[in-house]
């Protein structure tokens, strides 16, 4: 009898732990400037423009605290890049779609009950690399944002400017490589549980 009073209120205990938890599952849209930006000392008759990017997320965010967060998620972007090149004096062009796959693993940081900054890599994969005058973006990436958060009831709407550059370190070794990156403003809808 004991022993079951016991495991009854580790129970509740548990139960009751779990309900000050706060989580939050959102979802975000953003449409994007981009661009590949070349490394310094690299030449060559091509270039690159970016001509926007679309980019879908979904987050889960665990509060560790009132002011603290941990988020990972799920994002998939769409980048139109343009390339310009001109071997026989003629100027080329050619577009392409870089379509990459994110995992972030950030850090929020909440002040003044409305406001946020987060930081923190992303494990980047691009989907079906089919270019020949771009490098995979495969590899490391990070991402960064600062924005204002308006909880009403158990839904959350965010508005944040963020900057993300891939291919910070690369699965692959390349002596030379673009850096794909991405900056705009996301929107975002929310569910805290």
């Amino acid at each position: 009898m004991k022993m079951g009073l016991l495991i009854f209120c580790s129970f509740l205990f548990c139960l009751e732990c779990f309900a000050q938890t706060r989580n939050r599952l959102s979802i975000s849209f953003a449409s994007a400037n981009n661009g590949l930006e070349i490394p310094k000392g690299w030449y060559g008759d091509m270039g690159h423009s970016g001509k926007g990017a679309d980019l879908y997320e979904l987050r889960y965010s665990r509060e560790i605290n009132t002011f603290i967060s941990l988020e990972t998620g799920l994002q998939y972007s769409v980048n139109k890049i343009e390339t310009n090149y001109f071997p026989d004096g003629i100027m080329h062009y050619l577009d392409t779609n870089i379509k990459m796959l994110s995992i972030p693993l950030y850090g929020d940081l909440t002040f003044w009950k409305y406001f946020f900054i987060y930081a923190g890599p992303m494990i980047d994969f691009e989907v079906h690399h089919k270019s020949s005058t771009t490098f995979n973006q495969s590899g490391l990436g990070f991402g960064s944002g600062v924005g204002g958060r308006y909880r009403l009831k158990n839904f959350t709407i965010s508005l944040n400017p963020f900057y993300q550059r891939h291919l910070i370190v690369p699965y692959k070794k390349e002596v030379y490589h673009e850096n794909l990156w991405e900056s705009g403003i996301k929107i975002g809808l929310g569910y805290n549980f």
